[in-house]
């Protein structure tokens, strides 16, 4: 038998007197054709089972082939059962050949091997590892080991090494269906990576085709959540990347029907927006209403809802919603206020879906088919308390107003410090209409009077006079300082006059006023905050410039009730979606509901320096 024989023939099969001898013993059985593990070894029997589907049974022949073969053979025999094995989800019996499996002398065959063992691996789930062994594969790169790199690549979430894998991969593929088809498929893990959380980090990169790449996969993730300004990203993307290979399918994956940003979920929909445009809230629901509709302009005219307005000021929430139902209204988006909330849905007895804009009473039951969305300062206070625990912030101190808002405030953030392993050291509540009365709160909280009382003792004792700097406690790891901006423009400069200008301070964004100057005196606190109100660039700056003409006369004073209108509209199109995939990424918060329909936002971090507030990155998980 010469070496230029083919592989089929050069292998040995089992000895043929004991084939024979096993045949015999079979044919008495009546089990010899049912049982491919009893019959002789051969290639075609083991290409045939593959072929059947019937891959643990091929990989065991070629197992058995390799053991009575030599090399090469038994190599190429071996890399057949480890392709077998994986056919068949037995990731482990592969891991098992190929690990038995010495490094070949020849070069191709322990190439060959290398790629068998990173396929292992990827099936493994151990990314990190078949990225050591694909990033080493040498050049030339065929289409196998560039699409082998690329996967390991992204499975060890090393998305800008994927890029470039895939580029290298475009450059040789032979037609434009080719090319077209492996840049859908980049685009679509990009997006993937992003919804698992990895950062594509696109401005670290300096070679422009490869960072125009990982700018498009997020515009693709972000459409997923928020598809509503997706077709301007993408125009903006194109004009910063002309001739960029991504743009070939960018638009039809992004915007088409099989995209992220389906927006026909909503054509044809006739929305009812129930707000009370007159009376004590026509302010903030003008804000609402302008919100809203600036939202539902930024689909394509053929895509867009029918939206009619009711005053529930002028009208009963009531009359309002029959009168909505009679026109034919399909989903209801408001109305503002919690009592006019309960009444809607309390009314709502077509069961027409419905977003209610405010949170209803936990008492209130809250059918199938309403939502409920508001600018809940309980998420913002939940936040805070989440972030002091990932900052190993445990120890607490509660500065709030009295009343219904700071009592339900005081309530999350402690439910949520607790809950996290977390400690209350003591709660102060002071009067917003008796400023004077902060002081005391204060020096009272952080046992100031007490330090000073120690003082006077000490004084009475020696029957002198003697120096005395007072001084604060020293078990406090963070103070969750609640209120008006008003208030907190007290509270902070006392804080450090009072020696815990060093301890970490958090607010809720109700305290933060978008007067730098008026800030000043916030200096140092953290908070969390929309992402209309901290964003300076991107899609949501882009979105609040362009839609500034929409503002009414109270829209500076008042932005977050404009961007909780616009994300109103956003809802409604998630909402119709059956599909969508949460969190909605929204101007005023990344958008998921509960089990009760509530949409909790989750926001974004910053600190006052200077007036201004600086974003901050998110806690570690």
């Amino acid at each position: 038998m010469t070496s230029k024989q083919p592989v089929h023939r050069r292998i040995r099969r089992a000895p043929r007197a004991l084939a024979a001898a096993c045949c015999a013993l079979l044919a008495v059985l009546a089990a010899c054709s049912s049982n491919p593990a009893t019959l002789p070894p051969s290639v075609d029997r083991a290409a045939q089972l593959s072929g059947q589907g019937n891959h643990a049974a091929a990989a065991d022949m070629y197992e058995r082939l390799a053991a009575v073969n030599s090399p090469p053979d038994s190599v190429q025999l071996s890399l057949s059962a480890v392709r077998e094995w994986l056919a068949a989800n037995r990731a482990e019996d592969a891991q098992r050949v190929i690990t038995a499996l010495p490094v070949p002398a020849d070069a191709a065959l322990a190439q060959q091997r290398r790629r068998a063992e990173i396929e292992v691996l990827l099936v493994r789930n151990q990314g990190a590892d078949a990225w050591r062994l694909a990033s080493t594969l040498p050049e030339p790169r065929d289409a196998a080991a560039l699409q082998l790199q690329e996967r390991a690549a992204f499975a060890a979430n090393r998305p800008t090494d994927a890029v470039r894998a895939a580029m290298a991969l475009d450059r040789l593929s032979s037609s434009d269906a080719e090319r077209n088809s492996a840049r859908r498929d980049l685009l679509l893990q990009l997006r993937r990576a992003v919804e698992r959380g990895v950062k594509l980090e696109p401005q670290s990169v300096k070679d422009a085709p490869v960072r125009g790449w990982l700018e498009l996969g997020a515009i693709a993730a972000q459409a997923a959540r928020s598809p509503l300004n997706a077709a301007r990203d993408v125009d903006r993307w194109r004009s910063h990347y002309p001739g960029h290979p991504g743009s070939s399918i960018a638009m039809a994956e992004i915007m088409g029907p099989s995209g992220p940003a389906t927006l026909t979920s909503v054509s044809g929909t006739q929305i009812a927006l129930l707000l009370p445009l007159s009376g004590r809230q026509a302010t903030p629901a003008a804000l609402v209403r302008d919100g809203f509709l600036a939202a539902i302009s930024q689909l394509p005219p053929a895509q867009r809802p029918v939206v009619k307005i009711y005053d529930t000021g002028e009208d009963s929430v009531s009359a309002a919603l029959n009168t909505a139902q009679a026109e034919g209204a399909s989903f209801l988006v408001g109305p503002l206020t919690r009592e006019e909330a309960v009444t809607a849905v309390n009314e709502n007895t077509r069961r027409t879906p419905m977003l209610v804009l405010n949170n209803l009473p936990p008492e209130q039951g809250v059918p199938a088919n309403v939502w409920q969305f508001a600018l809940s300062p309980e998420d913002e206070a939940r936040q805070v308390a989440r972030r002091a625990l990932a900052q190993g912030q445990r120890r607490a101190i509660i500065l709030a107003p009295s009343g219904d808002w700071g009592m339900r405030v005081v309530a999350a953030f402690r439910e949520e410090l607790l809950a996290g392993g977390g400690a209350i050291l003591t709660q102060a509540t002071y009067d917003p209409q008796h400023s004077e009365l902060i002081t005391t709160q204060i020096t009272a909280t952080l046992h100031v009077d007490e330090s000073r009382a120690r003082f006077k003792r000490v004084e009475q004792i020696v029957g002198g006079k003697l120096n005395f700097e007072p001084r604060r406690r020293a078990d406090v790891d963070l103070i969750f300082a609640a209120g008006a901006p008003v208030a907190l423009r007290q509270i902070r400069p006392q804080l450090r006059f009072f020696y815990a200008g060093d301890v970490p301070t958090y607010m809720t964004s109700d305290a933060f006023d978008p007067d730098v100057n008026a800030n000043r005196d916030l200096d140092g606190m953290l908070f969390p905050d929309m992402p209309w109100m901290l964003q300076e660039q991107g899609s949501i700056a882009d979105t609040r410039s362009l839609t500034q003409a929409a503002w009414s006369d109270k829209g500076p004073r008042l932005p977050r009730l404009f961007a909780f209108g616009y994300d109103a509209g956003q809802l409604v199109l998630a909402l119709r979606s059956p599909q969508w995939q949460w969190p909605l990424a929204g101007v005023t918060g990344r958008l998921a509901p509960d089990r009760e329909h509530r949409l909790h936002r989750e926001l974004d971090w910053a600190q006052i320096r200077n007036g201004k507030p600086v974003p901050m990155g998110l806690p570690a998980p």
